[in-house]
């Protein structure tokens, strides 16, 4: 690795699998004191080990993001810890999958709770510590999906969410302006996460038609170092990564 973001102090939210696992390794690989942060204890000292035993800096900040009081302990920790925040990465959240006449309130609310009210609390206190910091300013990245431009079926809440999620980011880098503050966000397409294990997948790459294919959280990953490493005047606010082939996005229109 080049080393693209040595000496930055980066949170990774979902960090204990999937996409949000792949960042913080990539991002402890390129120079980052990575923090990690999920609910389960366990997964994220695994992660943790991971990035120490190959050279990596990362602390394991377990959290619950659907609880405000947790949320803004986690980011005092870090402020008391280092002193500064460059880097968020907003990416804990969850699927949905039930038709929508069959949606309970609990159901609904349990999708905004943490697809959209964590990420507004995490990128809140992270504006906070960006804010106040000098050099002042930083960067915010969300983690959202292909979902923002075209739908899966019978998947309501997600999909509002997603939505959600694109006007927060385009709102935060607006507002952002005047205190150095960058907001950006990645739609990625099939992926390999807890999702697509559910559905049969549990390797990324090729799979029995070209248009079976599903990427390495790797590959978002990069997309992410990308955003993170760029100048501070610079901002590459939008990002969809996907298989060539993905028949639920290019082929539909």
């Amino acid at each position: 690795m080049a080393g693209e973001l040595r000496g930055k102090i980066a949170i990774v939210t979902g960090a204990s699998h999937g996409i949000g696992r792949g960042i913080a390794e990539t991002f402890a690989a390129e120079g980052a004191r990575t923090l990690l942060v999920a609910r389960r204890t366990a997964l994220l000292e695994q992660v943790a080990a991971g990035i120490k035993t190959k050279g990596g800096e990362a602390l394991a900040l377990p959290a619950d993001l659907t609880r405000e009081h947790e949320i803004v302990a986690l980011f005092a920790t870090v402020q008391k810890t280092f002193g500064r925040l460059d880097v968020l990465v907003n990416n804990a959240g969850i699927a949905t999958h039930r038709e929508t006449e069959e949606i309970s309130l609990d159901y609904w609310r349990a999708a905004l709770d943490i697809n959209i009210t964590a990420p507004f609390l995490c990128s809140r206190e992270a504006i906070r510590i960006m804010k106040a910091q000098m050099p002042q300013g930083g960067r915010i990245i969300s983690i959202g999906s292909v979902s923002t431009k075209t739908p899966r079926p019978d998947s309501l809440p997600y999909t509002v969410t997603q939505f959600g999620l694109q006007g927060m980011t385009h709102q935060l880098t607006m507002d952002g302006r005047k205190h150095n503050t960058v907001a950006s966000i990645i739609h990625p397409g099939a992926t390999l996460s807890s999702f697509t294990a559910r559905r049969g997948r549990t390797t990324s790459g090729p799979g029995e038609r070209p248009d079976d294919y599903i990427m390495a959280a790797e590959d978002v990953a990069k997309v992410a170092v990308l955003m993170a490493a760029l100048p501070g005047e610079v901002n590459l606010y939008e990002a969809t990564i996907l298989p060539n082939h993905m028949r639920s996005f290019i082929s539909r229109g």
